[in-house]
């Protein structure tokens, strides 16, 4: 297991906020992974995967941060039938690649989501739009393989258990570590998921705004009306800025802050509050 002192996460997080880790842990396997979750059972840590749904706070140190980008690499075909294990570490390009080459598929349209396995089992991640309706992984989850964080051993959680909703889901009560999942996915030609991919990769490029950073989608819960009048009231806060496509989306100009990101996270669950009306952060927020 390599570990590192002093180690900064700015290449490690989508919206490259330079956050600081006094000790960041990279192990290579479950077992040290239990390990490692066993001697810092009284401490506080974060775990990192992809970095593309996280806001990190640049004021302060984080004590310790375990990254799984090598935990669990895995991608094993059960059957014939569309069963798969997919393991945590691997990300969602990778995923897709590797089914399509086998003849299945129902998840391209995530292609653009820049996550690992696990991060978008954790996050439920989807996507959908006025053409198409929405896809998201956990219609394609059967159960979950985890560590629990009290007994800290590996069991296997089923669909029903895991409680997933609209970016939902059991496992963001922070008492278990993803390790990865059993899935099925359906039959489909190789050109029907090329030609899906393709489609994805093009109306991103057209509508999506990048800047030097973003975690893309803010709330996963608000009125688009008032996210509207709220960034015209306040369309930017240093050097971060509302998407000028989708006001539901944060852009970092390259100076940007974790103050300036919470001032307009605020200010839009402000005026939300001020019109009675229901907005959830999708934007997991490290304190």
């Amino acid at each position: 297991m390599e570990i590192i002192n002093n180690y900064s996460l700015k290449a490690l997080n989508s919206f490259h906020l330079d956050g600081n880790a006094k000790t960041f842990y990279k192990p290579e396997n479950e077992k040290e992974l239990i390990n490692l979750l066993g001697k810092l059972k009284s401490k506080k840590y974060y775990i990192l995967s992809a970095g593309s749904n996280i806001l990190l706070n640049d004021n302060i140190e984080y004590d310790n941060v375990i990254y799984m980008a090598d935990v669990d690499n895995e991608i094993k075909q059960l059957d014939d039938n569309g069963s798969f294990y997919i393991g945590a570490s691997n990300r969602l390009q990778k995923v897709i690649n590797r089914i399509n080459e086998l003849g299945y598929g129902g998840i391209e349209r995530m292609y653009t989501i820049p996550a690992f396995f696990g991060g978008a089992i954790y996050m439920n991640a989807g996507i959908g739009s006025k053409k198409n309706p929405a896809v998201t992984i956990s219609e394609f989850i059967t159960r979950v393989k985890v560590i629990s964080k009290d007994k800290n051993v590996i069991e296997w959680i089923e669909k029903e258990d895991c409680h997933f909703g609209h970016r939902k889901s059991v496992f963001q009560n922070d008492k278990y570590v993803i390790l990865g999942a059993e899935c099925v996915f359906r039959k489909q030609d190789i050109e029907i998921s090329k030609k899906i991919i393709k489609e994805r990769i093009d109306s991103f490029r057209k509508h999506a705004e990048m800047g030097k950073g973003t975690f893309g989608t803010i709330f996963s819960e608000s009125t688009g009306k008032l996210l509207k009048l709220n960034s015209l009231i306040y369309a930017k806060k240093g050097g971060v800025h509302f998407g000028k496509n989708n006001k539901n989306w944060l852009v970092n100009n390259g100076n940007g802050t974790f103050n300036d990101a919470m001032f307009l996270i605020n200010k839009a669950q402000l005026i939300h509050k001020l019109f009675h009306r229901k907005i959830e952060c999708e934007v997991r927020i490290w304190r």
